[in-house]
């Protein structure tokens, strides 16, 4: 186990995930934050970094192959990372259908690097680590900019509430720290549940559903000393 947290930090998928969670899991959600497992456990970094590298190289299938290949060449040390690489494996398989969907022809793809900036909210920390930002041209000359983020998980998919929960936080990371690149266009906010094959886009309005962050964010402050 890493070492515990002392001061409220939550990523934002498991926020969105909390957002809509039975109080039990709410309270499994905080403490698993608090005490989060050593980043060797964790199963989906190569998914994702392999991900990026398709996103930001020309979408090219044959980059997908490419990691695929490599996962499945890779000799396991343990049977974790033999479950872990399998994972992996289907991950990019199931991203690879959903391409077509994502409508990213005309839009330019970098990569937001591996230390992005993170969000404050009712003193909990918000971990929100887009993948990928988004920029295109308009029909009016006008740069409109947007990010993405993915969701790995082959057992709990986001239903249609945590994806948007998701979603409104990712706009607002991006009116945030990416208005000097041009204007937010909620159209441009993409989270993808990879597992589950579900896109969700941010909603044109967010001004509830921040609120309802809030104060989750409030309860999880609240909560955090006695987990």
């Amino acid at each position: 186990m890493a070492e515990t947290r002392e001061s409220p930090r939550v990523s934002v998928n498991k926020l969105g995930e909390y957002l809509t969670a039975t109080p039990a899991r709410r309270k499994r959600i905080i403490h698993d934050q608090k005490h989060p497992c050593d980043p060797q456990l964790l199963r989906y970094p190569e998914a994702s970094a392999a991900i990026t590298d398709f996103l930001c190289n020309g979408m090219n299938g044959g980059i997908l192959r490419d990691h695929q290949e490599r996962f499945f060449n890779t000799v396991p040390q343990s049977e974790f990372e033999a479950q872990r690489l399998q994972l992996c494996i289907e991950a990019l398989d199931r991203f690879a259908a959903l391409v077509p969907r994502l409508e990213l022809d005309n839009v330019i793809v970098s990569a937001v690097g591996t230390e992005p900036p993170v969000m404050e909210m009712a003193g909990v920390t918000i971990s929100v680590r887009p993948e990928v930002a988004l920029q295109m041209v308009d029909r009016r000359g006008e740069n409109k900019v947007g990010l993405l983020k993915l969701y790995f998980s082959k057992w709990h998919s986001l239903d249609e509430r945590s994806g948007q929960y998701i979603a409104t936080l990712l706009q607002s990371f991006a009116q945030q720290h990416l208005q000097r690149l041009g204007p937010v266009d909620h159209r441009l906010i993409h989270v993808v549940d990879v597992f589950a094959g579900t896109l969700f886009q941010a909603p044109k309005a967010n001004s509830r559903r921040l609120h309802d962050v809030e104060l989750a964010c409030e309860e999880i402050g609240a909560l955090w000393g006695v987990h």
